[in-house]
């Protein structure tokens, strides 16, 4: 018959931690909260299209994000009112909001409630607490002349306000919060 040998002292500490360590797996499992709880995380799908702006494609319904953290970039310029070199977008930046406007889209725009739905979608507002769409006296068609235009890839920067003109479309964010849209021909993302 075999000789059965009895456990060293180093294989018992190794099984009772095992033992320890997967009672502390159980209890974690059974006392961590689902993510599916709806108690935080989600998003709350307020947003439209996609922002492959000025370059003409349709957008489709995507969810509002986050709001991102903002880097004001060092060669950011200072200019209240401007234009996107195509003329399509302009923005307007005052001490409590940065007011955009687009003439051409090419995605359903949001609904903006009493407003005609030709206007809808070709104005946005940021300020420090959202970004919405808004309702504006007539659908725009193009920038007034008397605007410079802010060049793509270039920044600007007036109180807590900063917009960026980009060749897919311009994006302004209030500084302190975040909050913020990027418009474009092809659709509209806020956040």
């Amino acid at each position: 018959m075999a000789k059965q040998r009895a456990l060293g002292g180093w294989a018992i500490a190794l099984i009772v931690i095992d033992v320890i360590l997967i009672a502390i797996l159980v209890v974690m499992l059974v006392t961590h909260p689902r993510g599916d709880s709806g108690t935080d995380g989600g998003t709350d799908g307020a947003s439209t299209g996609a922002t492959d702006g000025e370059s003409g494609a349709t957008g489709e319904a995507e969810p509002t994000t986050q709001a991102p953290a903002v880097t004001v970039p060092e060669d950011a310029l200072d200019v209240a009112a401007f234009s996107s070199p195509s003329r399509n977008i302009w923005c307007q930046i005052e001490d409590d909001n940065a007011t955009c406007m687009i003439g051409d889209i090419t995605f359903t725009p949001p609904a903006v409630e009493d407003c005609d739905p030709a206007i809808a979608g070709h104005y946005w507002r940021v300020t420090a607490e959202s970004a919405d769409p808004i309702c504006g006296a007539e659908a725009p068609t193009e920038a007034p002349s008397d605007l410079p235009d802010l060049a793509y890839g270039a920044s600007t920067v007036v109180g807590d306000f900063l917009c960026t003109s980009e060749t897919d479309g311009v994006t302004c964010v209030a500084i302190s919060t975040g909050h913020g849209v990027t418009i474009a021909r092809g659709g509209s993302s806020q956040y």
